[in-house]
């Protein structure tokens, strides 16, 4: 058994291959059904302790029903892998208790292995023999596109702490596009020059490579890669944008209060940390309550600005997040759609057209066109060189991101498939042509 783990932002997804053929994602159980991805979430509760006397971790699609059944009184803490390559973020107290990143990590890998009916068979294999597990080509980059390789090093050091510490030893890592590239190959007849793109939660991996069948018996397929590249722009860039436009200026955004005779503009770091949802219970603090109930007696839009408090302070971020994805995952087929979200004082009714989305995520699409752009000129290779351009990750289902590509290397070179779990399966199909026989 050949094993392949994707760590994601946003999903995870365990992937096993045979000696020969084909490779299979492992799902997940949750109550009656199985999943085909873990969600990449934990949530806490206070009332729930473990032997030791901590805070019990609830992971995957368990944490998310814990959260809604306690009325979200606990701590829910998501988008994990993002702060793998930040180091001033160490580790972090829940009800008492301090946890480092990566035991944060480790909770999650393995309350998905234990989620899956073959978690004895998995551990066993984990224990006694090498794994492939997925990395972004990029963790980080700075603010002139260059790579940081100080923080990928500190990223993938913390990564293979977490996994060591719930018991597995031994492991390897692969870029995430280049995995995508192995699970693509396994379809194809003739041998390509292929450009992949890995679009996640938290990045979007480039990756230019040879794929076919002529090359799938190299054990190193380091010399098949012609570039990589990667950019800290992806799916929680796009669901900022739709914050931004059409949820903060429904909870006080742009509008202003009286203090001490002058009139302010309701302070905007509020509405930038509520970009990032899972952010907001940082700031649910009692500073920050006290200061929206005074800004509130004396604001332009009172109501609103109580809306705000009340998101905060009930930790109702997560289900606004989920309302902000599906109106995005919706635009991907329909022109317009409308994101809905109701929750005590709050209610947001907003109709979003494509074209809006489009334009407000201008900025992100033409950082992405300008990695791949860089990919192209770092390797000299001209557009029309390139046989096909793969798209995989959620983002990829979107019309504004699948037509950069298009434009740039034309419709007909733009393929797709598995685009959620495509990278686990090639995790697996790389570990069977580096370890295998």
């Amino acid at each position: 058994m050949f094993i392949g783990l994707d760590f994601g932002t946003t999903n995870s997804a365990l992937a096993v291959a045979p000696e020969h053929g084909a490779a299979r994602l492992v799902p997940v159980r949750h109550g009656a059904a199985t999943l085909p991805t873990f969600r990449s979430i934990l949530y806490f509760d206070d009332e729930e302790r473990d032997p030791n006397g901590r805070p019990h971790a609830f992971a995957g699609p368990v944490a998310m029903d814990a959260y809604l059944a306690t009325g979200a009184d606990g701590r829910l803490i998501q988008s994990i892998k993002s702060w793998l390559a930040n180091p001033t973020f160490t580790a972090t107290s829940i009800f008492g208790s301090r946890f480092t990143l990566e035991n944060l990590i480790g909770f999650i890998v393995a309350r998905m292995i234990d989620a899956t009916a073959e978690a004895d068979a998995l551990g066993e294999a984990m224990l006694a023999g090498p794994i492939i597990v997925g990395r972004p080509a990029r963790f980080v980059r700075n603010s002139l596109g260059a790579p940081d390789t100080g923080h990928d090093d500190l990223a993938v050091s913390r990564l293979r702490e977490a996994l060591a510490g719930v018991r597995i030893p031994e492991v390897h890592f692969e870029f995430e596009p280049v995995a995508a590239a192995y699970a693509y190959e396994a379809s194809l007849a003739r041998d390509e020059l292929v450009l992949i793109g890995d679009f996640g939660g938290g990045t979007s991996d480039f990756c230019l490579l040879h794929v076919g069948p002529g090359l799938r018996g190299l054990k190193d397929r380091g010399e098949t890669i012609v570039g990589v590249s990667g950019v800290g722009i992806a799916g929680d860039a796009f669901d900022a944008r739709i914050v931004e436009h059409a949820v903060a200026p429904r909870l006080g955004k742009g509008t202003s209060y009286a203090s001490g005779g002058k009139t302010l503009p309701v302070p905007s770091w509020l509405y930038d940390t509520m970009k990032r949802w899972h952010q907001l219970s940082m700031i649910n603090t009692g500073k920050t309550r006290r200061m929206l109930e005074e800004i509130s007696q004396t604001a332009e839009a009172p109501d609103e600005v109580a809306g705000l408090l009340s998101l905060i302070a009930g930790e109702r971020g997560f289900g606004l997040y989920r309302a902000v994805e599906a109106a995005k995952v919706a635009l991907s087929d329909a022109p317009a759609t409308r994101l809905g979200f109701e929750t005590g004082p709050v209610t947001i009714d907003a109709e979003i057209a494509r074209a809006d989305f489009d334009r407000w995520i201008a900025p992100e699409l033409a950082e992405i066109d300008a990695c791949v752009g860089r990919l192209l000129d770092e390797t000299g290779v001209a557009p029309d060189r390139i046989d096909r351009v793969f798209l995989t990750g959620g983002s990829a289902f979107i019309p504004a991101v699948r037509r950069l590509f298009s434009e740039r290397f034309g419709p007909e070179k733009l393929a797709g498939g598995g685009e959620l779990t495509s990278v686990a399966t090639g995790l697996a199909l790389a570990a069977r042509q580096r370890f295998g026989a």
